[in-house]
Parts: C-alpha cells; sequence; structure tokens
C-alpha cells in the first residue's frame, strides 16, 4: 500500500476523521498543522505528502517510480520462490497483492487524467 500513499495531491481525504467499522484498520487523521474549512481538506491546496515548489509532474513521477519499484520486488519475489529460495509463500503473495493494488490505482488515476484532458478538449471557448 506504501504506493497509494505516495500518489498525493489529493484534497478532500486528510479532511475525514476516522473510519469505523472495519477491523483492523486505524483511523485517518488531519496532519498535524493543517488548517481546513468544515473538514474538507486542507485550504493551502497542499498536502502533506509534498514538499513546497514540488510539482504535479515531480509528484506523478516519484508515484510512477515507486510502482515501478513494487513491481520489480514482487517479480524478484515470485522468482526467488519459484527457484526454491528463501522467499515464503506469505511474503510473495503479499508483495504481489500491493502491487496489483497499486498498478489498480495508477491506472484509475491514468484513466480520470485522460478523461479530465478529453473534458477540456471538448470544452467551448
Amino acid at each position: 500500500m506504501a504506493a497509494i500513499g505516495a500518489i498525493t495531491g489529493i484534497s478532500g481525504i486528510s479532511g475525514l476523521g476516522s473510519v469505523s467499522g472495519i477491523s483492523g484498520i486505524g483511523g485517518i487523521s488531519q496532519p498535524t498543522g493543517a488548517s481546513s474549512i468544515n473538514g474538507t481538506g486542507l485550504v493551502d491546496g497542499t498536502s502533506s505528502g509534498t514538499q513546497p515548489g514540488q510539482s504535479f509532474l515531480d509528484s506523478l513521477s516519484d508515484a510512477l517510480g515507486n510502482l515501478n519499484t513494487q513491481m520489480t520486488q514482487a517479480d524478484a519475489a515470485a522468482s526467488d520462490f519459484a527457484s526454491g529460495g528463501s522467499a515464503d509463500v506469505h511474503t510473495v503473495m503479499l508483495q504481489m497483492e500491493e502491487a496489483s493494488v497499486s498498478l489498480k490505482t495508477a491506472t484509475a488515476v491514468r484513466d480520470k487524467l485522460i478523461e479530465a484532458y478529453q473534458e477540456i478538449m471538448r470544452t467551448q471557448l
């Protein structure tokens, strides 16, 4: 799930107080020092994961780099397990599932970006 956290710049998620009714998952809290209006998220448009001056392209590049690293590690763990190495099945399955969820998230973000671009291009001036 580390790659999911690497996709930053999404406002509104940080304003959630907590998630209840789901066992094994802790609450989601607003970052320390963040100001919000009626729990809608950060006022200044920044998120807690980005550094000042970091562009959207840099954030996207970092997220895709983390996704690539996760996919490579999952592939290496599966190869190690298949060759009879020291990797156990639990670790391999966990890494593969995390990489799968990260890839699905990246695909969904890509689809939304393409949809937004197409909507902008359809806008009449």
